[in-house]
């Protein structure tokens, strides 16, 4: 069998080395989510067991996200020069490992240590697997990314779930992490093997792009340094086009990210306070807004090629603004608290499509994969770790009901620069110019 048969084309390899691949990535998304998420509900115990106070744990828990902001560029870095497939297999036997240094924590800094220990090696995996994600995307030539991020949710709420029934069972929070890193690393790590190996650069610009003196063959002085003159504004013209699109992405990234930043944290504590709903109630909004937004991903890259990604996320953000709008106009009713677990149900649809759109655009720039979603994802953290202060600086000042009309806010705005966002270009679709190479190592997707 020739190369033509097994790198371009749509023949049976070349599909099951994709759908390998997709797989790949979606299991390494589903465990980077599975093992963080578990921690959640060990929070409180780990709290009364260090015997921290409010402002001790909210320094301590800074350490994850702080670990992650300072890392990101680096691992975008790493992802452009060594590829998406050895940074995933460097960073998942740490990232799963973390949790067995649980039981040295004896303290508000040492849990900080771990916590921003666990952010630099969760953010090299992050990266690196959506990059992944998106040499899959061209593969294909048709979103992909929705569902891959699909995978993240379901692992969240599976973490969720183990962290939560673990708790009940006073399972001992080391112990549920080494379990977990080790179930997690046994279930990705040979899965690397199926991923694709990142394309190379191209060497060269398209005629369009750069002169050069084969070109001005034939041609006088004054004809090539006309070309030349053209040429220059043509690139200038596009690079000014790209930082917008860029800028606009970022825009959008963290206005997603916050909005995800307020349900989290505030979800509950609305419920609780404004509706007054009993405390097994509070946690229902935060469980709503995430099974919407799990059920909207897995659908999602069907109806971005039916209507492309701006008129899907600004659809999407348009049920969001009158179920959220709806949700908190009726919230001191006696049916609030139903209407606002409706509400963050609504807040989880609106935005389910809108990160997975924004890294599967930043991924096709000119700029390198890991670099672009590096950006993009160091703008959206900022967005998770300013949203729920600035949220609650508003609250001190006019109360948490109008303080969290700044989502509707931010969906406007999401909104507003969704055309920055747009499908695969078609250099990306199947065929010679996107072979499907699996990552060095053979494995599977090379049998």
């Amino acid at each position: 069998m020739g190369r033509a048969a097994v790198t371009g084309g749509n023949g049976p390899l070349r599909r099951r080395r994709l759908a390998h691949a997709r797989t790949a990535t979606m299991i390494a998304l589903f465990v980077l989510a599975l093992v963080l998420a578990s921690w959640a509900p060990r929070v409180p115990q780990i709290k009364a067991d260090l015997r921290l106070g409010d402002g001790q744990l909210g320094l301590a828990l800074l350490g994850a996200p702080v670990g992650a902001v300072l890392t990101l560029w680096l691992a975008g870095i790493a992802v452009a020069r060594f590829g998406s497939v050895p940074v995933v297999r460097a960073t998942l036997p740490g990232y799963c490992a973390v949790g067995s240094l649980f039981p040295s924590v004896d303290g508000q800094w040492s849990l900080f240590a771990l916590l921003a220990l666990w952010g630099v090696t969760s953010s090299g995996l992050d990266i690196a697997a959506n990059a992944q994600a998106v040499e899959v995307e061209r593969g294909y030539g048709r979103p992909i990314m929705a569902t891959a991020h699909a995978a993240w949710t379901a692992g969240a709420l599976t973490g969720a779930g183990i962290g939560t029934a673990a708790a009940a069972l006073a399972v001992p929070v080391g112990a549920q992490l080494v379990a977990l890193g080790a179930i997690g690393l046994v279930i990705a790590l040979p899965a690397t093997w199926w991923m694709l190996a990142d394309p190379a650069a191209p060497m060269a610009e398209s005629a369009g792009g750069k002169s050069s003196p084969e070109l001005a063959v034939g041609r006088s002085e004054a004809e090539a340094t006309a070309a030349t003159a053209a040429a220059e504004r043509v690139r200038r013209r596009r690079g000014r086009r790209l930082s917008g699109q860029f800028a606009a992405l970022c825009a959008v990234a963290f206005g997603s990210f916050l909005c995800e930043g307020v349900a989290a944290d505030w979800s509950a504590v609305y419920l609780a306070e404004v509706t007054g709903a009993a405390a097994g109630v509070a946690g229902a909004g935060f469980v709503a807004f995430t099974v919407c937004m799990l059920a909207v991903r897995l659908v999602g890259d069907r109806v971005m090629v039916r209507y492309s990604p701006t008129r899907t996320v600004r659809g999407l953000t348009a049920v969001a603004g009158v179920g959220f709008a709806g949700a908190l106009a009726v919230g001191a009713l006696p049916f609030g608290s139903a209407a606002g677990v409706i509400g963050f149900g609504a807040l989880g649809v609106g935005t389910a499509c809108v990160v997975p759109a924004v890294f599967s655009t930043a991924g096709g720039l000119d700029a390198s994969t890991g670099t672009s979603i590096a950006v993009v994802s160091t703008v959206g953290y900022a967005g998770w770790l300013t949203g729920p202060p600035v949220v609650g600086g508003l609250a001190e000042l006019i109360g948490l009901h109008r303080a969290l009309t700044v989502v509707l806010v931010l969906l406007a705005t999401i909104a507003a620069f969704a055309p920055a966002l747009r499908a695969p270009r078609p250099d990306h679709a199947a065929g010679e110019q996107c072979p499907v190479r699996p990552a060095a190592g053979g494995g599977p997707a090379s049998s």
